[in-house]
């Protein structure tokens, strides 16, 4: 045995060969791992009374289910207002949520949540929102809502109050299920 064997050039071509593959299998667990943390899983048990301590189920005194026609809306990406009123006239249906149908929703909202830690969210750059939740107060005038675009898998709410829980990836399903459910059919089909 010599020297110059002892030292030969290592294998560049092999190694630089196998950190790809090495990196592309640990990228397609990682990518794997993120796809599945962001299902969605029951992971609370707030009770009824709990969920509905949530602004803004904690003043509404009824809630609404609604479509519309994006090209009725004013803004053409919004519930249809004028001077943050909301124009009835131009919503399409209109069905209001019983005392059940409001533990579900809740149920929904809070309970439901990532299965595990996530770290990337994907956003579509759309917004066509076709359906909306209203929350009405003791004087039956709307106060906050929550606009749903379930074509682009995307939400607006009125206010920074409000909070949808964990958006895992089949909540806005769950909630298009809810609306079909309750009778709406415009924007979720």
């Amino acid at each position: 045995m010599n020297l110059k064997s002892l030292f030969r050039a290592p294998d560049l071509k092999g190694l630089f060969t196998f950190l790809v593959a090495y990196f592309l299998v640990i990228s397609g667990f990682a990518q794997s791992t993120e796809e599945r943390n962001h299902g969605c899983v029951k992971n609370h048990n707030y009770s009824f009374a709990a969920r509905l301590k949530n602004y803004p189920f904690n003043l509404s005194s009824g809630i609404q289910l609604v479509s519309f026609n994006e090209n009725e809306a004013i803004d053409k990406d919004s519930l249809p207002r004028q001077n943050d009123t909301i124009c009835y006239s131009r919503l399409n249906e209109i069905k209001t949520v019983t005392f059940s149908q409001v533990d579900k929703l809740t149920d929904i909202l809070y309970n439901y949540g990532f299965r595990g830690n996530t770290h990337i969210m994907t956003i579509m750059d759309c917004y066509n929102p076709r359906n909306a939740i209203i929350f009405l107060d003791k004087n039956g005038k709307a106060f906050e809502y929550i606009e749903i675009c379930f074509e682009c898998r995307q939400t607006r709410e009125s206010s920074p109050r409000i909070s949808l829980g964990e958006l895992c990836d089949q909540k806005l399903n769950m909630l298009k299920d809810f609306f079909n459910k309750a009778g709406i059919e415009y924007g979720i089909k």
